[in-house]
Order: C-alpha cells, then structure tokens, then sequence
C-alpha cells in the first residue's frame, strides 16, 4: 500500500513541541523522537520521509553528520536552530530556519526540501 501523507522524524526535546503541532496541521504524519539512537537507526527506512532536527547547534550537526554516514545524501533533513549560520556552515546540504521563522517559513522548507530530494524509491 501506497503511503499517501508524508512521514516526518522529528527529534526535539522532550515536552510538547509547536513544530509538531504546526507540522500535523499542515498534513504531515509527524513522529517525535526522543532520542538520537532511534532517530539515526529509523531515518533512512523507506516510510520516513524526512526528518527535522531541534536542538541546540552543536547537538544537530553532530546528529546530522551522524544520520548522514549511515544513510547517506537522500535523507532529507530540516534543522531549527537559534544559530543558523553556524548550522548553515557546518551542513551546507541541509535547510536551516531560526526559531523566529519557525510560525511562517517551517511548513515551506520542509516542503520544499521534500521536493528537491529526488525519490529514493518508488511505491
């Protein structure tokens, strides 16, 4: 069976989190994960879409770095982070917004990160 709606990583802290909430609204099947362990292992299986990485700078790169060795370029991935430039510089291939962007800008990147991805598989 064919996965209609796209499926999101999203590994934040714990505690309810507005991403999520912002991110189900707009139609996506949104699993928050509270560790990195999981969300490394789970990120490149075929029902993951992408993931989206909110922790502090240092904390993503290095998750990022991580996801990538074990999966490759083809997962997509959205990090928040209050020091984007850092982010941007350290994971040029990957979308960064601010915090403050988070309200208007977080549905649009990710949206358009899922379609700059070229498919990984076909269903």
């Amino acid at each position: 069976m064919t996965q209609l709606t796209p499926h999101l990583l999203l590994r934040a802290d714990h505690g309810a989190s507005h991403v999520a909430t912002l991110l189900r609204t707009a139609g996506y099947m949104v699993s928050k994960v509270d560790d990195d362990a999981t969300v490394e292992l789970i990120s490149g299986a075929p029902h993951v879409d992408g993931v989206v990485v909110e922790l502090p700078a240092l904390a993503s790169i290095a998750l990022v770095r991580r996801i990538k060795a074990l999966h490759g370029p083809g997962v997509v991935i959205v990090v928040i982070s209050s020091t984007t430039e850092t982010v941007r510089r350290a994971l040029a291939s990957v979308a960064v917004i601010s915090p403050e962007e988070v309200d208007d800008d977080l549905v649009s990147t990710v949206d358009l990160a899922l379609i700059a991805q070229p498919m990984r598989r076909t269903g």
